[in-house]
C-alpha cells in the first residue's frame, strides 16, 4: 500500500478492531487519488464534445423563456409564447435555469450551453467519485460511478434537469455527512434551496430527504432535543429559503405534485414507463441493488431502506426518475456496500482536477460547435420561411414547439404540457397521427395557416393530400407546408 492511501485510513481501518472492510484493496489503489479526478474530468468531457445533448425541443423554449426574462426584467406568470394558449396563467419555476442558459448562449451560442452543462456534470460526478472512492477501493469505485453515469447519461440534455444534478447530490452528501457526525447539517447548508428552488422543481425531492433523514436521527437519538432542534430549524431554513426568495412563494411547492397527477404525462417520452431491454443498464443495477438488500436487508437502516425502495419503484414507473435513482440510490448505497469504512477520510484532492476542469471549459467555448439538426431542429428548414408566413399561426408538433420559441415564432404547442393541459395535448397527439377531422377544427379556430411536421409524422402523408394546402419545402429531418385558401 502507498503512502497516499495509508493516509486515507485504509491501514487504518484493517488494523482497527472495527469490523474490517468488504472489499480488499487492489493495485488501482495506488492510482486512487488521480482515478478519483479523472473519472468526473472524462465524463464531463464527454458531455462537452461527444454527447448529443440537443436531441430535446425543450431547449429551445427554456432559452425563450430567458431572453424574454432578461428583455422584461420579470418572471412571466402568463404564457407570452404560444399563440393557443396567450394570457394563460403558467409558471416559470425554472426561470434561473433558463437565464444561465442564456448567458451561456450569448457567450459561445450552443458551445457555450455546452460548457455550462459539463461543467454541471464535472462538479456532480466529482462529487459522487469522492463518496464512492472513500467506501470503496479503486475498481470498484470506477464501476461504481461508470454505472451511475451511465444511466444518467441517457438524461444528458440541456435543459434545467441536468443543471439540477449538481444540487442534488450535494444535498444528498451533505444530509449523509450529517448522519454520519450525528448531527445536524448546517444551517448554511439550507440556503442550497434558494438556488435549486429556482433552477428545477426536483428541489421538493430534496425536501423529502432531508425529512427522512431527521427522522432517522430523531429515531436513533430520541432524547437529545438539541440535536432535533437543529434538524427542525435546518428543515424551517430550507423551507423559508424556498418559499421566500422565489417569485412564486409557498405556493410553489404545489407545482411537482400538480404535475406528477396529469394524464398526458403518458404521450411524453420521459415520463415513460422503464422498460427491458431499452433501460437494460438501469435494470442490472436495480437487479443489484436487489441482490443486496436480499442479503443484508437485516442490518440496513430501515428508513434508508425504504427510500431505496421507493426510488427503485419511481424509476420503474417513470424513466425520468432513473435520475433520482442512480445519484441518490448510489449515495446511500455506498455505506451499506462496506459499513467499515465509514471512518475513512476523502482521499485528497487532486490539486489538478479544477485547473483541468477550467481548461476543458475554456477549450469547449473556444472550439465551434457543430450543431447536428434532426427532426425537433430542422434550423435550416425553417429559415427557408418568408416572415410574412413566420408572424401567422403555425401548427407543429409537441417537440419542436421549443425551437419555433427560441426563433420567435408563436407554437400551437410546446413542451410546457403543464401550461396546455391534458386535453390540448392529447388532441394534438391524435393530430400529430393523423387525425384530419381535430386537424380541420384546430385550422378553423386558431386560423392556422402553416405547418412543420416531422417527416414520419402520421399527418405528413395525409397533409400532402389535403385540399388546399401545399407543401412549401422539406428535407430528411421535417416537412413545412402552406396553407393556400383553395
Amino acid at each position: 500500500m502507498t503512502s497516499a492511501v495509508s493516509e486515507n485510513g485504509w491501514k487504518a481501518a484493517a488494523s482497527s478492531s472495527e469490523p474490517t472492510d468488504h472489499f480488499a484493496p487492489d493495485g488501482l489503489d495506488a492510482h486512487a487519488g488521480a482515478l478519483q479526478a479523472a473519472m468526473p474530468l472524462l465524463l464531463a468531457a464527454l458531455i462537452a464534445f461527444a454527447v448529443q445533448i440537443y436531441l430535446d425541443g425543450d431547449t429551445g423554449w427554456h432559452l425563450g423563456a430567458g431572453k424574454w426574462i432578461i428583455a422584461n426584467g420579470v418572471v412571466p406568470t402568463a404564457d407570452p409564447f404560444s399563440h393557443t394558449m396567450p394570457g394563460k396563467a403558467w409558471t416559470a419555476h425554472e426561470w434561473l435555469a433558463e437565464v444561465l442558459m442564456v448567458g451561456a448562449d450569448r457567450l459561445a451560442g450552443w458551445g457555450g450551453l455546452a460548457a455550462l452543462f459539463a461543467l454541471s456534470a464535472a462538479t456532480t460526478f466529482w462529487l459522487l467519485a469522492r463518496q464512492a472512492f472513500r467506501f470503496l477501493p479503486a475498481r470498484w469505485a470506477v464501476a461504481a460511478v461508470g454505472a451511475a453515469a451511465g444511466v444518467l447519461f441517457p438524461f444528458a440534455l440541456a435543459r434545467p434537469h441536468m443543471l439540477a444534478w449538481t444540487l442534488l447530490a450535494a444535498w444528498t452528501v451533505i444530509l449523509l455527512r450529517a448522519r454520519e457526525d450525528r448531527s445536524a447539517p448546517p444551517l448554511a447548508a439550507a440556503l442550497l434551496m434558494v438556488v435549486w428552488a429556482n433552477l428545477h422543481a426536483s428541489y421538493i425531492f430534496g425536501f423529502g430527504l432531508a425529512g427522512l433523514f431527521a427522522l432517522e436521527s430523531l429515531i436513533e437519538n430520541p432524547r437529545d432535543r438539541g440535536l432535533l432542534a437543529r434538524w427542525v430549524a435546518f428543515g424551517f431554513a430550507a423551507m423559508a429559503a424556498a418559499a421566500l426568495v422565489t417569485p412564486f412563494g409557498p405556493s410553489d411547492f404545489l407545482y411537482p405534485f400538480q404535475v406528477s397527477g396529469m394524464e398526458a404525462l403518458s404521450v411524453i417520452g420521459e415520463w415513460r414507463r422503464s422498460t427491458f431491454p431499452a433501460d437494460a443498464l438501469f435494470y442490472t443495477c436495480l437487479a443489484g441493488l436487489a441482490v443486496l438488500i436480499a442479503k443484508r436487508w437485516r442490518s440496513m437502516p430501515p428508513l434508508r431502506l425504504l427510500l431505496l425502495v421507493g426510488l427503485s419503484a419511481m424509476a420503474i414507473l417513470h424513466a425520468r426518475h432513473q435520475m433520482l435513482f442512480a445519484i441518490v440510490g448510489l449515495l446511500v448505497v455506498l455505506p451499506m456496500l462496506n459499513p467499515a469504512a465509514a471512518k475513512r477520510r476523502a482521499l485528497p484532492r487532486a490539486a489538478w482536477f479544477w485547473p483541468a476542469v477550467a481548461v476543458l471549459i475554456a477549450v469547449r467555448l473556444a472550439v465551434p460547435y457543430q450543431f447536428k439538426e434532426h427532426s425537433s431542429y430542422p434550423l435550416t428548414l425553417l429559415e427557408t420561411v418568408p416572415d410574412e408566413i413566420r408572424r401567422q399561426p403555425v401548427y407543429n408538433e409537441y417537440s419542436q414547439g421549443g425551437p419555433l420559441v427560441m426563433l420567435g415564432i408563436r407554437p400551437y404547442i410546446d413542451g410546457r404540457a403543464d401550461m396546455y393541459g391534458d386535453a390540448f395535448t392529447f388532441r394534438s397527439r391524435d393530430i400529430n397521427r393523423g387525425d384530419m377531422v381535430k386537424f380541420r377544427e384546430d385550422v378553423a379556430r386558431f386560423r392556422i395557416r402553416w405547418a412543420v411536421v416531422e417527416f414520419d409524422d402520421g399527418i405528413k402523408p395525409k397533409l400532402e393530400r389535403e385540399p388546399g394546402w401545399r407543401k412549401f419545402a422539406e428535407d430528411k429531418h421535417a416537412a413545412i407546408f402552406v396553407k393556400t385558401d383553395r
